[in-house]
């Protein structure tokens, strides 16, 4: 205990993350409730105000189908990591609570995308934010002419500092501005864009999230925040700091600890990886800052190759009841394929 102790204070000292202990403690169950997430802040989010904007500015987009039907962005890849395309709907097929469902909408053309771009700027990321910032902005630059984006920024506060838009002219002075500081409200963070942020938009939904996973400064929940997200349908793709913070510091503060930093870390990437998987996303661990230009073209390459799946649920009944989904492809179509889907859902509630 003393030693995690010496390594919280140390690291407060030269003004990177603070590790507090109890980390653990946020994946506790609850349902969300009313939240202050940030203090009073011209930029900050409030959840009021972005519901509005986005009600009035911005109609949802609409697949021009039933509107109770159940989405799945499906992924396959071969053995080697490259994908299958070329498959039929045929190919498909897609169980709920171990029912058979037909699926009634199938494509693999690029569907519009909105885009949130979730990044933590708490001072552990200080010293690469150039680098995340610039591969941040070529990410955005390269997306569909129909896909929309939005960028929030979290530490001890969650800033919304672009709306949805398809514009990326300002996308550098907004990052630019950015002073990387203080503690991490991940779950809050991941929450608040899902209920917020994304409020009103059908369609395709994608946040990708720029974290270490250490979150020590939440009201939210690690639960809180992943079902927010399922019940959106957000796929969350996680560009994990991790493994390029553990190298970081075993270079820079030998001194430190390692196991007990190494433990820390560890319990974070197990959570990272249940997030992306509750939610049909994927953690993608660059093993230094340097190349994140290659993990945001890995994230950009899978949305162009993702099939997209539709069914309406035989279970017609509304009662917010969690469903689980398994998205399986036939062997002789795709052999030895690996499938990429989300797991699960919550069903509509009168």
């Amino acid at each position: 205990m003393w030693i995690r102790k010496w390594i919280y204070t140390s690291l407060f000292i030269i003004g990177l993350a603070v590790l507090m202990p109890g980390f653990l403690q946020s994946q506790q169950s609850g349902a969300p409730g009313a939240k202050t997430i940030a203090e009073p802040n011209n930029d900050a989010v409030s959840a009021d105000a972005v519901s509005a904007y986005y009600d009035e500015e911005l109609p949802a987009v609409r697949f021009g189908v039933d509107v109770n039907m159940v989405s799945v962005p499906v992924t396959v890849r071969r053995a080697d990591g490259s994908f299958f395309d070329g498959l039929t709907q045929k190919s498909f097929r897609i169980m709920e609570d171990g029912k058979e469902q037909e699926i009634v909408f199938f494509t693999q053309e690029a569907l519009s995308t909105h885009v949130a771009l979730v990044l933590d700027i708490s001072g552990s990321v200080r010293p690469e934010w150039g680098a995340i910032r610039y591969a941040a902005g070529r990410f955005l630059e390269n997306l569909r002419p129909d896909d929309y984006f939005s960028i929030t920024i979290f530490n001890n506060e969650i800033r919304l500092r672009m709306p949805w838009g398809k514009k990326t002219d300002r996308v550098d002075e907004v990052l630019g501005s950015v002073w990387c500081s203080n503690v991490t409200k991940l779950w809050d963070a991941v929450w608040l864009v899902s209920t917020s942020v994304f409020k009103g938009i059908e369609g395709r939904k994608v946040m990708i999230l720029m974290s270490d996973g250490l979150d020590n400064d939440s009201d939210s929940t690690y639960n809180d925040a992943v079902r927010a997200a399922v019940e959106a349908g957000i796929s969350i793709y996680i560009v994990s700091q991790t493994e390029a913070l553990r190298q970081y510091y075993e270079y820079v503060y030998p001194q430190i600890p390692q196991w007990a930093l190494q433990r820390e870390l560890a319990q974070a990437d197990v959570l990272l990886r249940q997030m992306a998987r509750a939610t049909g996303g994927r953690v993608l661990q660059p093993n230094n800052f340097g190349r994140l230009d290659n993990i945001y073209a890995e994230v950009y390459e899978e949305l162009r190759n993702q099939y997209t799946l539709g069914y309406i649920s035989t279970n017609t009944a509304r009662d917010g009841s969690y469903r689980e989904i398994e998205v399986g492809v036939r062997s002789a179509d795709a052999p030895n394929a690996t499938v990429t889907a989300r797991v699960g859902y919550y069903a509509p509630r009168n």
